[in-house]
């Protein structure tokens, strides 16, 4: 037998029947963690639950939508579920940590980030210099730079819009979430959670171009694991602008039979609005939920859309409908940072994967007949 520092070894004295729950907790707890977490890894009484997984729990989702309140007050705010779950996570980190993002306050990780410099772990993170302008984020910033975390910062025209957290190389968390207040305890978001090594391989290899101040135009060289397969499962994985992912997209909406829904924050981009209304016109059921103000906005698709006859919506959040996801025939999910517009498409730095499982499909289905629904019927904000 292996031993195992938390396996009680048999003795002769009757043992104390509290020790086996213990233990069983303790080791779901490292079940969840991906491995032995770190001291404080060990006050999480529960591992929060995902809403949906692959049938190999590599992939794993996460949204913002059920926890959140309306009106949304400061001081009653209790941590969601995905706040929980990667705080656990980064509190079991012991090797390194990598945070890509565009907006940045939550204190709560840069907490966490602090804490793990402290304790050892490399953390690297690239952001967005044009939102220090917004002295939150700046003082965010600061803390970080105080706990002697390196930052590397886009300093172009373009943003830097990926968004995404590597955790030891053996997770990562990415979706339309950014580290703020507003994307935790009030904007409709998704997160993904992926134990998947050739998934997070491509990610690594992302942020390795940030870090050495490459970014937009700048960067260059292939994703290493364009495809990913599953047992059940295939993902693929792009990073704008040197990787354009609009072909790809528009080749999976002409091949919808059934169904699509959409969750934008913004779409102005000509080319997949007109390929939504020509499956619209061939039959396919095209729903859609936009973003109110973005709704509205310069160049926006859903004018177009709305008039020929397309299920169309503004949303019903009181704050922010922050998705960026298509569902294709409850199959395929695309997600990310990636809006649906030119500037994501060759200008910014995104990240955009692009999922073929029933499981997830089913419950981003599942968020969107919440988004759907809110839409039809707003709450009372204040």
């Amino acid at each position: 037998m292996v031993n195992h520092p938390l396996v009680v070894t048999r003795r002769r004295r009757q043992r104390n029947p509290w020790i086996g729950l213990v233990l069983v907790g303790l080791l779901v707890l490292l079940w969840w963690l991906g491995g032995m977490p770190s001291l404080t890894g060990w006050l999480v009484t529960e591992a929060p639950k995902p809403a949906a997984l692959s049938s190999d729990g590599r992939l794993a989702v996460f949204f913002t939508t059920p926890d959140l309140i309306y009106p949304d007050v400061a001081h009653q705010r209790r941590a969601p579920t995905v706040e929980r779950a990667l705080l656990a996570d980064l509190a079991a980190a012991r090797r390194s940590i990598e945070l890509a993002s565009f907006e940045y306050n939550l204190t709560s990780l840069a907490e966490a980030l602090v804490q793990a410099q402290a304790r050892g772990v490399q953390v690297r993170l690239a952001l967005d210099r044009e939102n220090l302008a917004d002295p939150r984020k700046a003082k965010w910033a600061g803390l970080i730079e105080d706990g002697g975390i390196r930052i590397s910062w886009q300093e172009g025209s373009g943003f830097l819009h990926s968004k995404f957290v590597i955790i030891d190389q053996r997770i990562v968390w990415t979706g339309s979430w950014n580290p703020t207040n507003n994307d935790t305890y009030r904007n409709n978001n998704n997160l993904l959670r992926i134990s998947d090594a050739a998934i997070i391989m491509n990610y690594s290899v992302e942020f390795e171009r940030m870090d050495a101040g490459r970014f937009g135009s700048m960067k260059s060289g292939p994703t290493p694991n364009p495809l990913v397969e599953g047992k059940t499962w295939r993902a693929e994985t792009y990073f704008s602008p040197h990787e354009p992912v609009r072909e790809r997209i528009i080749n999976l909406l002409a091949n919808a039979q059934e169904r699509i829904d959409v969750m934008a924050f913004a779409f102005t981009d000509d080319a997949i609005g007109a390929a939504l209304l020509e499956r619209h016109a061939a039959g396919v059921a095209v729903r859609g939920v936009f973003e109110r103000r973005n709704a509205n906005g310069i160049g926006s698709e859903f004018p177009l859309l709305s008039a020929e006859g397309v299920d169309i919506l503004h949303d019903g959040n009181c704050y922010t409908m922050h998705h960026k996801v298509i569902i294709i025939d409850q199959r395929i999910v695309i997600t990310g940072s990636y809006n649906f517009t030119a500037r994501a498409e060759t200008i910014n730095d995104e990240n955009t994967l692009i999922i073929h499982d029933r499981n997830l499909a089913a419950a981003y289905s599942t968020e969107f007949a919440r988004v759907y629904a809110q839409a039809q019927r707003p709450p009372r904000c204040q």
